[in-house]
């Protein structure tokens, strides 16, 4: 059965390589972003486009009704923890608010599942491996957001009956084989990104953050 999915996020990196896979499997993808970190080059021709705001509750709702659409994966979100740092309220607003505001927009409508693109900063650090049982204790504003927003996701699918799917994703990295998709954001912080960047340069330098490390400088 074909099925109707949207995406929030979806002119970003991993909403692109999301809509790509849904396409080739047939099923009719719709695509949400404001665009203020999303790249218009990434917006798959084939899924249907909205400029949209996911805290306009009453937009999106209206795009879930009119199409009829029964799962949701819900990508948008701010992520660079530097930035977090600096601006906590705007990454509440978007986090945290924005994802309630989507849910609000879920209710009495088609929806039967609906999948969050968490994070692995919601766990307390220096844990070397963890599983959802692992102590949460997020240190930055970012892994904060992203844990209030996951409590707000489970409360309201248990409340009104939909599937839901949490992923906690560690470093992301890679293109897409047609070489069309890749982390094009240039204040992202992603680790392999900047790793990637650096190994290209004549003198390489990656910063490493701490000062309990077992060397001479600590």
């Amino acid at each position: 059965m074909v099925k109707n999915i949207l995406i929030t996020g979806g002119a970003g990196y991993i909403g692109a390589h999301v809509t790509e896979i849904l396409l080739k499997k047939n099923r009719n993808v719709f695509l949400i972003d404001n665009l203020s970190t999303g790249h218009r080059k990434l917006i798959n021709s084939k899924a249907k486009f909205f400029k949209i705001d996911i805290k306009n509750k009453q937009k999106v709702k209206k795009i879930i009704e009119k199409y009829k659409i029964d799962s949701i994966i819900h990508l948008a979100a701010n992520l660079i923890i530097g930035e977090g740092q600096r601006k906590p309220n705007k990454y509440y607003k978007n986090n945290v608010l924005g994802t309630k505001k989507l849910l609000d927009a879920c209710k009495d409508t088609t929806i039967k599942n609906f999948i969050f693109s968490s994070t692995a900063a919601i766990y307390k650090e220096g844990q070397y491996k963890v599983s959802e049982n692992s102590i949460i204790k997020p240190k930055s504003i970012y892994g904060q957001t992203k844990i209030k927003a996951e409590k707000i996701i489970k409360i309201f699918a248990k409340k009104n009956k939909i599937n839901y799917g949490i992923l906690r994703y560690f470093n992301i990295a890679g293109a897409s084989l047609s070489g069309k998709i890749g982390l094009i954001n240039k204040k992202s912080d992603h680790l392999f990104k900047n790793f990637s960047i650096e190994i290209m340069k004549k003198s390489p330098k990656l910063k490493i953050y701490g000062t309990d490390y077992k060397t001479k400088d600590g």
